[in-house]
């Protein structure tokens, strides 16, 4: 009985479920992950070269005389 209420379940899901329609607009959703992405690339930008600094000092107080 529980096997045919799933079989069920899923023939309605899948049955009532949209198809991907031909013409798709862009949704606010997508400008939404574009600008966050960018911001993640810019971040990620300004991590490398803030570690590079970072790199640079330690290396120059490793060098430099006590």
């Amino acid at each position: 009985m529980k096997t045919l209420v799933v079989v069920l379940l899923s023939l309605l899901m899948f049955g009532c479920s949209s198809g991907e329609s031909e013409s798709r607009e862009e949704t606010i959703g997508k400008e939404i992950a574009d600008d966050y992405n960018a911001a993640m690339d810019k971040a990620q930008d300004v991590e490398a070269k803030l570690k590079e600094q970072q790199e640079k000092v330690e290396e120059a107080l490793r060098t430099q005389d006590p």
